[in-house]
């Protein structure tokens, strides 16, 4: 007979402390969750330092961001978070990533437009950077020159970091 196996994840926004969210993970993670996934919510938490401490304390739980956007972080500190975080939980990352959303981009200064095209972009290096390429890129969002995740120390071979996009517009 087939097992039934669910697809049961965590997904914490900042309600909780860093610490409380640590034990929660602990908890998913001993009760066989998939996944813990942590938002990156308004101007109060960042979702990198959280998946970053869930890491460090689990051994099997895919840990994913929930999501992080594309406009605020260049394309090369955006890769080597995720080549970061994948050292610290190797196969064990996902990146959730999207546009973003107004007023709060546009409080802060960034002023959104084509969203899908500027995705694209970011999603198109990206993966190019997480497979260990050199990158030259000149699109309408990003440009880069022969940029590289530059590994002197540890795992050289490409990363299995899953992107996934949440997004709207044009």
């Amino acid at each position: 007979m087939a097992q039934n196996h669910s697809r049961v994840a965590l997904y914490l926004q900042d309600k909780h402390s860093l610490q409380e969210g640590i034990q929660y993970v602990k908890y998913a993670e001993e009760k066989g969750f998939e996944a813990v996934w942590q938002a990156e919510s308004r101007l109060v938490r960042d979702a990198i330092v959280p998946m970053a401490a869930f890491a460090a304390v689990t051994k099997k739980i895919k840990i994913g961001s929930g999501v992080i956007n594309n406009w605020t972080r260049n394309i090369g500190l955006l890769a080597s978070t995720f080549l970061t975080l994948d050292d610290l939980a190797p196969d064990r990352v996902i990146c959730g990533i999207g546009t973003w959303w107004d007023p709060l981009a546009t409080h802060v200064g960034i002023h959104r437009r084509k969203h899908s095209k500027a995705m694209r972009e970011t999603i198109e290096i990206m993966r190019k950077l997480l497979n260990m390429e050199t990158v030259t890129y000149d699109g309408e969002f990003h440009h880069v020159k022969d940029i590289k995740l530059d590994v002197v120390h540890g795992n050289t071979n490409p990363r299995n970091v899953p992107l996934m996009i949440g997004g709207y517009g044009t």
